[in-house]
């Protein structure tokens, strides 16, 4: 029995052994999965700009960086100096080296744990792809695996695999990204010297970083270049000469280049389907992103006695959509003015710079330059109740042409012709334009949509002039030049919209030829204002209420630019408009864009015909006319009829609708009296009844006087202001001046000499 029992115990161990040797043989000889060799897990993403250098680099899933050896090409002395290092035998074992495991196994065993591993460079392979508990059955599998990776992959790709991941500290993985990250430089230009302290940091890492220890990692480094000439890869005097040689260590700085714009990048992967790249090559111009910058934060010094605080500007390519500069603040790391804040991105009130595209749609329905527009005060009905829109300037022109309207960026002619189009197709042509923040209904925004009272991005601004620029299309901008995976595939690139018309081509160079009319611009901003540039720029400006943001837009043939300057917080500015707050960064950001570029021609007026007009009436000059211009329209809308304003004897028949206006004016020869203009009474045109004015602290006295303006009795030739401080002050033509802007409830009469009550009363509000 006791015979029979060892027989079988032998048989039974005997099975055992044939059934572990052949399952470990089909488990050798088993395909490899096919995710095991994925690099999803293992590569980190690295952002650069056009010229491929990096911008950001950012951590892969492993919590490391990690780029691939470049066309999976392993340079000879990478190779040389892990195998010296690793594995010296490498060329010849099946992925374990018995040799090695014998002479581990003994120094084990005399230590009773494990103090020597024999791990060869195909084990540490499968250690990485497969992690183990440090056991003897986990050094069994490991085995195991080493076998089979050899057993399924050439020692090239072994290799590879083995360099693209093996850890060599501070969250680095892989030898192309630890020369990067300690040496500033690929894999395939290292020296002897630094591939062999790359190698010696491989069993470790920590114990080896030439940034925390040194002295070790020099160490190790002289230890591996020891080795690589005992295997002939080097001699003595080849590695004499590379343990001398400076290994010019960089300094241990990350990667962190135009933070706002790789930022956005970055929480939009998803949506884009580039959550799995490791390499996104933006349409940055790193020449003019730095120029950019210094210009932005060279101007802000010069703002900042008017508080201004913050600037965002975006440079385009008209011909590609590629945003060639993106500046979201002027220092992303500045907590203290929310520096974070993406201003390029952000929902703000861009106020006149969405006037262009009110006008073009006019122009596109039968407007023309000449057309004559009513600034004179107008109340309107809207779903929020009357609105009284006031210019800038806190005054009326009259009759003031389109072209003049649009380029002084007076504000009562822009509402006007917002309520002529109807707030609805105002709204859809901004849309149409790009405008995907204009969501609320156009009875929410009314007319004044066309000051804008709606909150846009300065992004969607600048796509939108360069829509213009493009005669009427607006097309999706270009962020990403390219994206590849970590197999190097390139992948696809979504777009954000479809191209398509949004505007008519000839309204829309007609509109062009008046936003890059100097001339025309001059009556509001004078002829010496930050929009002038040595080249032709069609360009708005758009000032928020209460100076909170100032904005500023245009393009040339070639480039769009768009900036934004403010506080991120809402602080409101001291005094400044979009003329003299942002367009002096505009001119700087324009002129570096178009640095080095010849400016084509905005316009071709052989597309226009031209008509001599009178500048008052906008039709065509007559014989009465004091004066006469030039004007161009698109062929066919010319004005047939001579002027009718001028008359034969000298007087000026403006009408009923320019009464007040004229006689403010002084323009006391009108053909019509107030007797024959209904309603027109003697009376305060400013202020109005209810008005409220705003008084800054920080500003003088004398830049915020209270304007007035009195519309006369016929035949008058003095009146009397009599104000609540019981001041009198004498009125004679024009009947206009200026109030000290005292705090408080505010109430004006206007008197006749010798009245024995007044002819008007005014209340209005100082705060």
């Amino acid at each position: 029995m006791k015979r029979l029992t060892l027989r079988g115990l032998s048989r039974a161990v005997a099975v055992l052994t044939v059934l572990v040797v052949v399952g470990c043989a089909g488990f050798i000889a088993w395909p490899l999965p096919g995710t095991l060799l994925s690099r999803e897990a293992l590569s980190s993403l690295v952002l650069t700009d056009r010229t491929g250098h990096a911008l950001r680099e950012v951590l892969s899933r492993e919590d490391g960086r990690s780029v691939g050896l470049p066309g999976g090409r392993i340079p000879p002395k990478v190779r040389q100096a892990f195998i010296a290092a690793e594995d010296q035998r490498f060329t010849s074992h099946p992925g374990v080296d018995v040799v090695a495991v014998a002479r581990a196994a003994r120094d084990n065993v005399s230590a009773g744990r494990i103090v020597s591993g024999a791990s060869t460079i195909p084990q540490q392979l499968a250690r990485r792809l497969v992690p183990r508990e440090r056991s003897w059955w986990g050094k069994a599998g490991e085995a195991l695996w080493a076998l089979r990776l050899t057993a399924h992959l050439s020692k090239e790709q072994v290799m590879l695999e083995y360099l693209d991941r093996v850890p060599l500290g501070n969250s680095t993985f892989g030898v192309e990204a630890a020369a990067r990250r300690y040496f500033g430089r690929p894999a395939e230009r290292l020296s002897a010297g630094q591939a062999a302290l790359l190698a010696g940091m491989a069993r470790s890492p920590a114990r080896r970083d030439p940034y925390r220890r040194p002295e070790m990692a020099m160490a190790g480094m002289r230890d591996v270049l020891s080795r690589m000439v005992e295997e002939g890869f080097l001699t003595k005097e080849e590695a004499k000469a590379a343990e001398e040689t400076p290994l010019d260590l960089v300094p241990p700085e990350r990667v962190f280049e135009v933070p706002h714009l790789t930022t956005a990048l970055l929480q939009r992967l998803p949506e884009l389907g580039l959550d799995g790249a490791s390499r996104i090559e933006t349409t940055i111009d790193p020449a003019l992103q730095a120029a950019v910058e210094r210009a932005i934060t060279e101007e802000l010094r010069g703002l900042a006695h008017r508080r201004v605080g913050e600037a965002a500007a975006i440079v385009l390519d008209n011909a590609t959509g590629e945003v060639l500069a993106y500046v979201g603040s002027s220092d992303f790391l500045d907590e203290e003015k929310g520096g974070q804040n993406d201003g390029v991105r952000s929902l703000r009130q861009p106020g006149s710079a969405l006037k262009p595209f009110a006008y073009g749609l006019a122009l596109s329905k039968g407007f023309t330059p000449s057309s004559v527009l009513a600034d004179v005060e107008v109340h309107l009905a809207t779903p929020g109740g009357a609105y009284v829109p006031k210019n800038y300037d806190r005054r009326v022109h009259g009759p003031v042409r389109l072209r003049a309207a649009l380029a002084s960026s007076y504000n009562i002619p822009a509402v006007r012709v917002a309520d002529a189009l109807g707030p609805e197709q105002v709204l859809r042509v901004l849309r149409e334009a790009g405008f995907q923040s204009l969501t609320e209904s156009a009875s929410h925004y009314g007319v004044g949509i066309v000051l804008g009272n709606g909150d846009v991005t300065l992004r969607e601004l600048a796509r939108a002039y360069r829509g213009l620029a493009r005669g009427g299309v607006v097309g999706p901008l270009l962020e990403v030049r390219a994206a590849f995976g970590p197999d190097g595939r390139a992948l696809r690139i979504p777009q954000e919209m479809q191209e398509h018309r949004f505007l008519a081509a000839r309204p829309v160079e007609l509109l062009t030829d008046v936003l890059a009319d100097e001339a025309a611009r001059a009556p509001a901003f004078g002829l010496d204002n930050a929009l002038r540039l040595p080249f032709r720029v069609a360009a708005k400006t758009g000032t928020s209420r209460a100076h909170v943001d100032n904005w500023a837009a245009g393009f040339t043939r070639e480039r769009t630019v768009a900036v934004w300057v403010g506080n991120f917080d809402g602080t409101p500015m001291r005094g400044v408009s979009g003329i003299t707050g942002a367009g002096p960064v505009f001119a700087r950001v324009m002129a570096l864009a178009m640095r080095g570029l010849r400016a084509a021609p905005l316009v071709d007026r052989s597309h226009f015909e031209s008509a001599e007009i009178c500048p008052l009436s906008g039709e065509r000059a007559g014989p009465n006319c004091p004066g006469a211009m030039k004007e161009v329209y698109l062929p066919g809308t010319a004005p047939r009829h001579a002027c009718t304003m001028h008359r034969s004897d000298g007087a000026l028949d403006v009408g009923p609708a320019y009464l007040a206006w004229a006689q403010a004016e002084g323009l006391t020869s009108t053909s019509v009296s107030a007797e024959e203009g209904p309603g027109m009474q003697p009376g305060f045109i400013l202020p109005a009844n209810g008005d409220e004015f705003l008084v800054e602290p920080e500003l003088p006295e004398s830049a915020q006087a209270v304007p007035v303006r009195v519309m006369a009795p016929k035949g008058a030739k003095l009146l009397e202001l009599r104000t609540d401080d019981g001041r009198r002050i004498e009125l004679r033509p024009p009947f206009v001046t200026r109030l000290p802007a005292v705090e408080g409830e505010r109430r004006l009469e206007l008197w006749a000499p010798g009245g024995s009550e007044p002819l008007a009363v005014t209340r209005y509000r100082v705060r």
